[in-house]
């Protein structure tokens, strides 16, 4: 096995060996690494082998396609030694009972132990009694993969970690080694000073080691070297990436010009962008951990999101919880994997992370034991308890229907604050008006937007825009001629409103709003400039 030495420059990965080194010297008999970077973990495993106390045992790898072989350690030569009779997912686990010593790494073992999301009794019971007799001698067995199952007799001898994706240290050094290989091909032209090499190590970072390794590669074939210009294609690369993920959809930002009223809204946003930079950092601010919109469907809630990105300067990834639960197609643990990597995306770009429907998204807790052998409970509780200890990513989930969120889902620690967007004021149907009229290249000082307003009582942003796109389609339809305020507010005349329709749910959200001390989207309450309120 041929793996670089680590780097010094790689804390986050020191950590990580320092970890395994501390869990193996305890004497953990099983331990699952969840990452989808084998190479990467080989290269660290080999790392811990290496040290003296753990040298003399040895490093075995085991894979179905090509069996046990030891990789490192007493009695290796210049080729890995092979260990026969030791190919099937039994046997190795036979191997490893007589052991007397050794780091035995099995790698894409979990889905022998749950095939088709069903436990396979017989190899489950082989590992649990594994666990128990090597636990008193020197013999440690990693599962790598992607996830590991949830597999309840095997909890109590298991620790689970995973592999985070490179930190921006890592990103800089592999970064700095693959332009050191680029400087060798005469053919290539570098042009990357300090400020360039900052904004590739951002562009790359939510990256595998391998993927850090095709961007920067097809840049260089692209460009014929590396640049400036390299960095929108690594940002494109990246999209398609965490597309691909399936959980995560990668979306552009919208100018704050384009969120029309709702000015507490607006600063609380701008309010949260400070608590990020660094001087709040060093002054002693904690950064704001997000916000939780609750209200009517077409309030702009979602719209919210895309402004945050905007004011807060970061890439505003959207998950989507229908595909992770989707993902695997119900294989056990496959849901709770997906999830895993969404957030580790998430948290190594530092980016913001929208949920809409979040009460969808975390609805049937109760229920999964029964529907689902607790795999939506499982993959829900990783996601709260992430939110609940994570510092780096700003939370930004709306809400319809809050009468489906349980208590523990708005407990303090998992929101900075819960904002209650209720239906636009007259001032705020004005302020929209504009904001739709100039988005399709309109002079608003042309309209009169008081009357505007007036005629839109009730109405959502969403059926705000809805009058305008209609009024500019009559205009166009009678012979191409200027838009008119009159236009508009025929068009406004004829929808009916949410509000009529939904004049109770309205009024229980603003009741349910002021029980919750929900802070108003569109007035801030005296002297609350920068105060931040937990829920």
């Amino acid at each position: 096995m041929n793996c670089n030495p680590v780097s010094s420059s790689q804390p986050a990965v020191e950590a990580l060996v320092r970890e395994l080194d501390v869990l193996i010297r305890a004497r953990y008999p099983l331990i699952a690494v969840s990452t989808f970077e084998e190479l990467r973990f080989r290269r660290i495993i080999t790392a811990v082998a290496q040290l003296e106390r753990h040298a003399p045992k040895g490093l075995f790898l085991w894979s179905r396609t090509q069996g046990l072989r030891q990789v490192a350690g007493p009695q290796v030569g210049a080729s890995d030694k092979v260990i026969p009779g030791c190919e099937d997912p039994l046997s190795v686990l036979e191997h490893i009972a007589q052991a007397e010593c050794g780091l035995f790494v099995l790698a894409d073992y979990a889905p022998y132990l749950a095939p088709f999301g069903q436990e396979e009794p017989q190899l489950v019971r082989t590992v649990r009694e594994l666990a128990w007799s090597i636990k008193s001698r020197p013999v440690t067995v990693l599962f790598v993969g992607p996830g590991f199952p949830e597999i309840a007799s095997l909890d109590k001898d298991l620790k689970r970690i995973d592999l985070d994706l490179p930190d921006e240290p890592e990103v800089r050094h592999l970064l700095d080694a693959q332009l050191q290989q680029l400087a060798g091909n005469r053919d290539l032209k570098l042009e990357v000073d300090e400020d360039t090499h900052g904004h590739l190590v951002q562009a790359l970072l939510g990256l595998t080691e391998a993927e850090i390794e095709n961007a920067l590669a097809k840049a260089a074939i692209t460009f014929r070297g590396v640049g400036p210009d390299a960095i929108p294609l690594i940002l494109d690369e990246k999209r398609a990436v965490i597309r691909q993920s399936g959980a995560l959809t990668y979306s552009h930002p919208e100018p704050a010009t384009n969120l029309g009223g709702y000015a507490n809204l607006r600063r609380l946003l701008e309010e949260a962008a400070v608590t990020f930079t660094p001087a709040a950092r060093a002054y002693g601010v904690e950064p704001m951990k997000g916000l939780l919109l609750v209200g009517l469907p077409g309030t702009g809630k979602d719209l919210t999101k895309k402004i945050a990105s905007s004011i807060l300067g970061r890439p505003l990834l959207d998950l989507d919880f229908g595909a992770v639960m989707g993902a695997g197609g119900g294989v056990l643990g496959s849901a709770a994997t997906s999830i895993r990597r969404a957030l580790a995306i998430a948290t190594t770009v530092k980016g913001i992370l929208g949920m809409s429907e979040f009460e969808k998204a975390v609805s049937g807790l109760q229920s999964s034991d029964k529907t689902d052998g607790g795999e939506t409970a499982r993959t829900i509780a990783t996601l709260l308890n992430w939110m609940q200890e994570q510092q780096e990513v700003f939370v930004l989930a709306t809400a319809n229907d809050v009468r489906q969120l349980a208590p523990e889902q708005l407990r303090q620690g998992r929101f900075g604050q819960i904002v209650f967007v209720d239906l636009p004021t007259p001032e705020d149907r004005a302020d929209i008006f504009r904001v739709h009229l100039a988005k399709r290249g309109r002079d608003s000082q042309a309209f009169d937007l008081q009357e505007l307003a007036a005629a839109s009582d009730g109405f959502s942003g969403a059926e705000i825009e809805a009058a305008v796109k209609a009024g500019l389609l009559d205009a166009f339809m009678d012979g191409s001629r200027e838009l008119t305020t009159a236009d508009i507010v025929r068009r406004a005349r004829a929808i009916r409103p949410t509000s009529e329709v939904k004049r109770e749910e309205i009024e229980e959200l603003r009741r349910w709003a002021k029980d919750h001390l929900a802070i108003d989207a569109v007035r801030a309450e005296p002297g609350a400039g920068a105060r931040f309120m937990e829920f």
